[in-house]
Protein backbone atom coordinates (compact mmCIF):
# COMPACT_ATOMS: atom_id res chain seq x y z
CA UNK A 1 0.00 0.00 0.00
CA UNK A 2 1.28 3.47 -0.80
CA UNK A 3 2.00 5.38 2.42
CA UNK A 4 -0.05 8.41 1.39
CA UNK A 5 -3.09 6.19 0.70
CA UNK A 6 -2.62 4.49 4.08
CA UNK A 7 -2.76 7.91 5.75
CA UNK A 8 -5.74 8.94 3.60
CA UNK A 9 -7.71 5.86 4.67
CA UNK A 10 -7.10 6.55 8.34
CA UNK A 11 -7.99 10.23 8.05
CA UNK A 12 -11.14 9.22 6.15
CA UNK A 13 -12.13 7.05 9.12
CA UNK A 14 -11.78 10.06 11.40
CA UNK A 15 -13.74 12.29 9.01
CA UNK A 16 -16.58 9.77 8.80
CA UNK A 17 -16.58 9.40 12.58
CA UNK A 18 -16.87 13.18 12.98
CA UNK A 19 -19.86 13.33 10.63
CA UNK A 20 -21.65 10.58 12.54
CA UNK A 21 -20.92 11.84 16.08
CA UNK A 22 -21.30 15.62 15.97
CA UNK A 23 -22.95 15.66 19.39
CA UNK A 24 -20.26 13.50 20.97
CA UNK A 25 -16.61 13.59 22.00
CA UNK A 26 -14.58 14.93 19.07
CA UNK A 27 -11.42 15.70 20.98
CA UNK A 28 -7.93 15.22 19.59
CA UNK A 29 -7.47 12.20 21.85
CA UNK A 30 -10.67 10.54 20.64
CA UNK A 31 -10.19 11.22 16.93
CA UNK A 32 -6.52 10.27 16.86
CA UNK A 33 -7.59 6.93 18.33
CA UNK A 34 -10.21 6.48 15.60
CA UNK A 35 -7.53 7.13 12.98
CA UNK A 36 -4.94 4.99 14.80
CA UNK A 37 -2.45 7.86 15.06
CA UNK A 38 -0.49 9.28 17.95
CA UNK A 39 -2.27 12.39 19.31
CA UNK A 40 1.02 14.24 19.03
CA UNK A 41 1.15 13.76 15.25
CA UNK A 42 -2.51 13.47 14.29
CA UNK A 43 -3.38 17.15 14.03
CA UNK A 44 -0.47 17.72 11.63
CA UNK A 45 -1.38 14.70 9.50
CA UNK A 46 -5.05 15.71 9.46
CA UNK A 47 -4.23 19.20 8.22
CA UNK A 48 -1.84 17.83 5.63
CA UNK A 49 -4.55 15.59 4.15
CA UNK A 50 -7.59 17.89 4.44
CA UNK A 51 -6.10 21.39 4.33
CA UNK A 52 -7.94 22.29 7.57
CA UNK A 53 -6.98 22.14 11.20
CA UNK A 54 -8.89 19.55 13.20
CA UNK A 55 -10.69 22.15 15.33
CA UNK A 56 -11.64 24.25 12.30
CA UNK A 57 -13.05 21.21 10.53
CA UNK A 58 -15.12 20.07 13.52
CA UNK A 59 -16.54 23.57 14.04
CA UNK A 60 -17.32 23.97 10.33
CA UNK A 61 -19.15 20.65 9.88
CA UNK A 62 -21.12 21.19 13.10
CA UNK A 63 -22.34 24.56 11.82
CA UNK A 64 -23.12 23.21 8.35
CA UNK A 65 -25.06 20.32 9.85
CA UNK A 66 -26.94 22.82 12.02
CA UNK A 67 -27.82 24.91 8.96
CA UNK A 68 -29.07 21.79 7.17
CA UNK A 69 -31.26 20.79 10.13
CA UNK A 70 -32.72 24.30 10.35
CA UNK A 71 -33.47 24.33 6.63
CA UNK A 72 -35.06 20.89 6.46
CA UNK A 73 -36.82 20.96 9.85
CA UNK A 74 -38.14 24.53 10.16
CA UNK A 75 -40.16 23.71 13.28
CA UNK A 76 -37.13 22.43 15.18
CA UNK A 77 -36.11 24.71 18.05
CA UNK A 78 -32.73 26.43 17.83
CA UNK A 79 -31.82 25.00 21.24
CA UNK A 80 -32.41 21.47 19.98
CA UNK A 81 -30.36 22.15 16.83
CA UNK A 82 -27.50 23.46 18.96
CA UNK A 83 -27.43 20.42 21.25
CA UNK A 84 -27.79 17.91 18.40
CA UNK A 85 -24.76 19.37 16.65
CA UNK A 86 -22.46 19.42 19.66
CA UNK A 87 -22.76 22.97 20.99
CA UNK A 88 -23.01 23.53 24.74
CA UNK A 89 -26.05 25.76 24.38
CA UNK A 90 -27.86 28.42 22.39
CA UNK A 91 -25.48 31.26 23.26
CA UNK A 92 -22.36 29.44 22.05
CA UNK A 93 -24.20 28.24 18.93
CA UNK A 94 -25.51 31.73 18.08
CA UNK A 95 -22.05 33.29 18.37
CA UNK A 96 -20.49 30.61 16.17
CA UNK A 97 -23.32 30.78 13.62
CA UNK A 98 -23.08 34.57 13.32
CA UNK A 99 -19.32 34.43 12.97
CA UNK A 100 -19.66 31.84 10.20
CA UNK A 101 -22.69 33.08 8.29
CA UNK A 102 -22.88 36.76 9.21
CA UNK A 103 -26.28 36.52 10.92
CA UNK A 104 -27.77 34.94 14.02
CA UNK A 105 -29.73 31.70 13.62
CA UNK A 106 -32.88 33.37 14.94
CA UNK A 107 -32.70 36.04 12.20
CA UNK A 108 -32.53 33.51 9.34
CA UNK A 109 -35.89 32.66 7.73
CA UNK A 110 -34.52 29.17 6.88
CA UNK A 111 -35.59 29.57 3.25
CA UNK A 112 -33.27 32.17 1.73
CA UNK A 113 -29.62 31.38 0.92
CA UNK A 114 -27.00 31.80 3.63
CA UNK A 115 -24.80 34.31 1.86
CA UNK A 116 -21.51 35.68 3.06
CA UNK A 117 -18.38 36.53 1.10
CA UNK A 118 -16.33 33.72 2.63
CA UNK A 119 -19.06 31.14 2.04
CA UNK A 120 -18.87 29.49 -1.33
CA UNK A 121 -21.71 29.86 -3.77
CA UNK A 122 -23.02 26.91 -5.74
CA UNK A 123 -21.21 26.08 -9.00
CA UNK A 124 -21.96 28.59 -11.75
CA UNK A 125 -24.20 26.17 -13.65
CA UNK A 126 -26.47 25.92 -10.60
CA UNK A 127 -28.70 28.62 -9.21
CA UNK A 128 -31.02 29.42 -6.36
CA UNK A 129 -34.69 28.62 -6.98
CA UNK A 130 -37.62 30.19 -5.20
CA UNK A 131 -40.12 27.91 -3.47
CA UNK A 132 -42.74 28.90 -6.03
CA UNK A 133 -40.44 27.91 -8.91
CA UNK A 134 -39.77 24.53 -7.32
CA UNK A 135 -43.50 23.86 -6.87
CA UNK A 136 -44.12 24.73 -10.53
CA UNK A 137 -41.23 22.51 -11.63
CA UNK A 138 -42.55 19.56 -9.62
CA UNK A 139 -46.10 20.06 -10.94
CA UNK A 140 -44.80 20.04 -14.53
CA UNK A 141 -42.73 16.89 -13.93
CA UNK A 142 -45.76 14.63 -13.50
CA UNK A 143 -43.77 11.41 -13.85
CA UNK A 144 -41.51 12.30 -10.91
CA UNK A 145 -42.38 10.64 -7.60
CA UNK A 146 -40.72 10.93 -4.22
CA UNK A 147 -40.53 7.61 -2.36
CA UNK A 148 -39.53 6.61 1.15
CA UNK A 149 -37.81 3.23 0.96
CA UNK A 150 -34.64 1.44 2.07
CA UNK A 151 -31.35 0.43 0.61
CA UNK A 152 -29.90 -2.90 1.67
CA UNK A 153 -26.51 -3.19 3.36
CA UNK A 154 -23.59 -2.73 0.97
CA UNK A 155 -19.81 -2.47 0.81
CA UNK A 156 -18.65 0.77 -0.75
CA UNK A 157 -15.30 0.99 -2.57
CA UNK A 158 -14.54 4.63 -3.32
CA UNK A 159 -12.19 7.50 -4.00
CA UNK A 160 -12.56 10.68 -1.94
CA UNK A 161 -12.21 13.78 -4.10
CA UNK A 162 -11.43 17.20 -2.65
CA UNK A 163 -12.57 20.38 -4.43
CA UNK A 164 -14.35 18.24 -7.06
CA UNK A 165 -16.18 20.94 -9.01
CA UNK A 166 -14.96 22.74 -12.10
CA UNK A 167 -12.27 20.20 -13.03
CA UNK A 168 -11.90 16.63 -14.34
CA UNK A 169 -11.32 14.90 -11.01
CA UNK A 170 -14.75 13.24 -10.86
CA UNK A 171 -14.55 11.96 -14.44
CA UNK A 172 -10.97 10.74 -13.94
CA UNK A 173 -11.99 8.88 -10.77
CA UNK A 174 -14.93 7.31 -12.58
CA UNK A 175 -12.72 5.90 -15.35
CA UNK A 176 -10.27 4.55 -12.77
CA UNK A 177 -13.13 2.75 -10.98
CA UNK A 178 -14.41 1.23 -14.22
CA UNK A 179 -10.91 0.00 -15.06
CA UNK A 180 -10.60 -1.54 -11.58
CA UNK A 181 -13.93 -3.36 -12.01
CA UNK A 182 -12.81 -4.72 -15.37
CA UNK A 183 -9.53 -5.94 -13.85
CA UNK A 184 -11.40 -7.93 -11.17
CA UNK A 185 -13.85 -9.17 -13.84
CA UNK A 186 -16.92 -7.69 -12.20
CA UNK A 187 -19.82 -6.92 -14.52
CA UNK A 188 -20.82 -3.28 -14.07
CA UNK A 189 -24.46 -4.34 -14.41
CA UNK A 190 -24.23 -6.31 -11.15
CA UNK A 191 -23.12 -3.38 -8.99
CA UNK A 192 -24.15 0.27 -8.66
CA UNK A 193 -22.03 3.39 -9.14
CA UNK A 194 -22.77 5.74 -6.26
CA UNK A 195 -21.63 9.30 -5.67
CA UNK A 196 -21.85 10.76 -2.17
CA UNK A 197 -21.68 14.48 -1.55
CA UNK A 198 -20.27 15.04 1.92
CA UNK A 199 -20.88 18.80 1.79
CA UNK A 200 -23.44 21.27 0.45
CA UNK A 201 -21.66 23.44 -2.18
CA UNK A 202 -24.10 26.27 -1.40
CA UNK A 203 -22.77 26.40 2.18
CA UNK A 204 -19.32 24.83 2.22
CA UNK A 205 -16.34 26.72 0.72
CA UNK A 206 -15.43 25.11 -2.60
CA UNK A 207 -11.92 24.20 -1.46
CA UNK A 208 -13.40 22.24 1.46
CA UNK A 209 -16.07 20.36 -0.52
CA UNK A 210 -15.60 16.58 -0.63
CA UNK A 211 -17.24 14.05 -2.93
CA UNK A 212 -16.93 10.28 -2.71
CA UNK A 213 -17.31 8.36 -5.96
CA UNK A 214 -17.42 4.60 -5.77
CA UNK A 215 -19.03 1.23 -6.35
CA UNK A 216 -21.74 -0.24 -4.12
CA UNK A 217 -21.49 -4.03 -3.73
CA UNK A 218 -24.79 -5.29 -2.23
CA UNK A 219 -24.40 -7.53 0.80
CA UNK A 220 -28.05 -8.61 0.60
CA UNK A 221 -30.58 -8.91 -2.23
CA UNK A 222 -33.42 -6.46 -2.67
CA UNK A 223 -33.80 -2.85 -1.61
CA UNK A 224 -33.04 0.11 -3.84
CA UNK A 225 -29.74 -1.34 -5.08
CA UNK A 226 -31.51 -4.55 -6.09
CA UNK A 227 -34.17 -2.50 -7.84
CA UNK A 228 -31.54 -0.67 -9.90
CA UNK A 229 -29.69 -3.89 -10.77
CA UNK A 230 -32.98 -5.59 -11.62
CA UNK A 231 -33.86 -2.78 -14.04
CA UNK A 232 -30.88 -3.95 -16.13
CA UNK A 233 -32.30 -7.43 -16.48
CA UNK A 234 -29.96 -8.83 -13.83
CA UNK A 235 -32.57 -9.85 -11.25
CA UNK A 236 -31.37 -13.49 -11.24
CA UNK A 237 -27.66 -12.62 -11.02
CA UNK A 238 -25.91 -13.76 -7.82
CA UNK A 239 -24.42 -11.20 -5.43
CA UNK A 240 -20.93 -10.17 -6.48
CA UNK A 241 -18.07 -11.18 -4.18
CA UNK A 242 -17.16 -8.37 -1.80
CA UNK A 243 -13.77 -6.73 -2.34
CA UNK A 244 -11.18 -7.07 0.39
CA UNK A 245 -8.87 -4.27 1.45
CA UNK A 246 -5.97 -5.97 -0.31
CA UNK A 247 -7.73 -5.52 -3.66
CA UNK A 248 -8.13 -1.81 -3.06
CA UNK A 249 -4.64 -0.93 -1.88
CA UNK A 250 -2.82 -0.75 -5.21
CA UNK A 251 -5.38 1.47 -7.00
CA UNK A 252 -5.64 3.72 -3.92
CA UNK A 253 -9.29 2.98 -3.08
CA UNK A 254 -10.96 3.05 0.33
CA UNK A 255 -13.66 0.78 1.78
CA UNK A 256 -16.69 1.66 3.89
CA UNK A 257 -19.56 -0.63 4.93
CA UNK A 258 -23.11 0.74 5.08
CA UNK A 259 -25.94 -0.91 6.96
CA UNK A 260 -29.52 -0.99 5.67
CA UNK A 261 -31.00 2.49 5.96
CA UNK A 262 -34.28 4.28 5.34
CA UNK A 263 -34.00 6.89 2.59
CA UNK A 264 -36.09 9.35 0.64
CA UNK A 265 -35.43 8.69 -3.05
CA UNK A 266 -36.22 10.62 -6.22
CA UNK A 267 -35.70 9.14 -9.72
CA UNK A 268 -34.23 12.00 -11.68
CA UNK A 269 -33.43 11.91 -15.41
CA UNK A 270 -32.22 15.04 -17.16
CA UNK A 271 -29.43 17.58 -17.37
CA UNK A 272 -27.47 19.05 -14.47
CA UNK A 273 -30.01 21.84 -13.94
CA UNK A 274 -32.80 19.25 -13.64
CA UNK A 275 -30.80 17.29 -11.05
CA UNK A 276 -30.09 20.51 -9.15
CA UNK A 277 -33.80 21.37 -8.97
CA UNK A 278 -34.55 17.88 -7.69
CA UNK A 279 -32.07 18.28 -4.84
CA UNK A 280 -33.49 21.71 -3.99
CA UNK A 281 -37.02 20.28 -4.00
CA UNK A 282 -36.12 17.47 -1.59
CA UNK A 283 -34.21 19.66 0.85
CA UNK A 284 -36.34 22.80 0.78
CA UNK A 285 -39.89 21.53 0.22
CA UNK A 286 -40.33 17.78 0.74
CA UNK A 287 -38.29 17.36 3.95
CA UNK A 288 -39.60 20.49 5.74
CA UNK A 289 -43.18 19.44 5.01
CA UNK A 290 -42.84 15.88 6.29
CA UNK A 291 -41.98 13.74 9.27
CA UNK A 292 -38.31 13.11 8.47
CA UNK A 293 -34.97 14.85 8.77
CA UNK A 294 -31.60 13.96 7.24
CA UNK A 295 -29.62 11.26 9.04
CA UNK A 296 -25.90 11.68 9.78
CA UNK A 297 -25.01 10.03 6.47
CA UNK A 298 -24.07 11.50 3.08
CA UNK A 299 -26.59 12.31 0.38
CA UNK A 300 -26.25 9.83 -2.48
CA UNK A 301 -26.55 9.78 -6.25
CA UNK A 302 -27.08 6.23 -7.52
CA UNK A 303 -26.50 5.83 -11.25
CA UNK A 304 -29.32 3.95 -12.97
CA UNK A 305 -27.78 4.37 -16.41
CA UNK A 306 -24.08 5.03 -16.87
CA UNK A 307 -22.22 7.75 -18.76
CA UNK A 308 -21.17 5.11 -21.35
CA UNK A 309 -24.85 4.88 -22.28
CA UNK A 310 -26.01 8.49 -22.09
CA UNK A 311 -22.86 10.63 -21.86
CA UNK A 312 -21.93 13.26 -19.27
CA UNK A 313 -24.43 15.92 -20.36
CA UNK A 314 -27.50 14.13 -19.00
CA UNK A 315 -28.00 11.92 -15.98
CA UNK A 316 -30.27 9.06 -14.94
CA UNK A 317 -30.03 8.90 -11.15
CA UNK A 318 -31.76 7.89 -7.99
CA UNK A 319 -30.98 10.83 -5.74
CA UNK A 320 -31.26 9.75 -2.11
CA UNK A 321 -31.15 11.31 1.33
CA UNK A 322 -30.79 8.95 4.31
CA UNK A 323 -33.43 10.02 6.82
CA UNK A 324 -34.71 9.43 10.35
CA UNK A 325 -38.14 10.17 11.77
CA UNK A 326 -38.57 13.42 13.67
Amino acid sequence: MRRNQHYQDRVNRALDYISGHLDGDLSLTKLSGVGCFSPFHFHRIFQGVTGETLNSHVRRVRLERAALLMKTSPRKRITDVALETGFAGTAEFSRAFKNRFGRTPSSWDRRSPLEKSKICKAPETLSFHTVEELHRWKAAAKDVRVRVQRFSAFRYVYSRIYAPYGNTRLVDSYHALIAWLAARRTDIRDVVVVGMSLDDPAITPSENCRYDLGIAFPRQPGGLLGEIIGSRGRAAAPLVSLPAQSECDAPGLSIRDFESQRIVAFHCAGDLAHVDRAWHYLYRIWLPAGAFEPADLPAMEMFVRLPEEIGWETFDLKICIPVVRL
